[in-house]
């Protein structure tokens, strides 16, 4: 039972800062812990990412097929510099996330910190729990100017 209790923490953090994606993921696998599930944690942890990630993407498609985003706004955005500007960050956003895929395939011990970090974003600064590979990307970053 004490290999669960930084997940009960994270999981009572996550309800006492109203993380509700942090509390939910954490119940979710606590859950698949006590129903003796845990046979299926290699597939999540492997592919639970992936899932994620088309479920983000399907949601960010839905403007194309309910004619908030027409070709002619496509094309007119992207000309534009705020278009222009959001090619660039799209660029550096993926970049970033390769980075923080292979920082926490390589040290799995910067996890805790990550999500003490999302916590306080959502907690006292109005954040939004999407982005913990981006912050391991953005700390990837940091680590690369002021460590190594």
């Amino acid at each position: 039972m004490h290999s669960v209790l930084p997940l009960l923490i994270v999981f009572i953090v996550a309800l006492l800062s109203k993380n509700n994606l942090l509390g939910a993921a954490a119940a979710i696998v606590f859950f698949l812990y006590l129903m003796r599930l845990d046979r299926f944690f290699p597939l999540i942890q492997t592919r639970g990412l992936e899932a994620g990630l088309l479920f983000l993407t399907i949601s960010l498609m839905i403007p194309f097929v309910t004619g908030q985003i027409t070709l002619k706004n496509l094309v007119s955005a992207l000309l534009s510099p705020v278009g222009i500007l959001s090619v660039v960050g799209g660029l550096l956003g993926a970049y970033l996330n390769s980075q923080g895929l292979e920082l926490v395939a390589v040290e799995p011990s910067i996890l805790p910190g990550i999500l003490i970090g999302v916590m306080l974003s959502v907690s006292f600064f109005g954040g939004v729990s999407v982005g913990p590979i981006m912050a391991a990307g953005i700390t990837a970053l940091l680590i690369r100017l002021l460590i190594r």
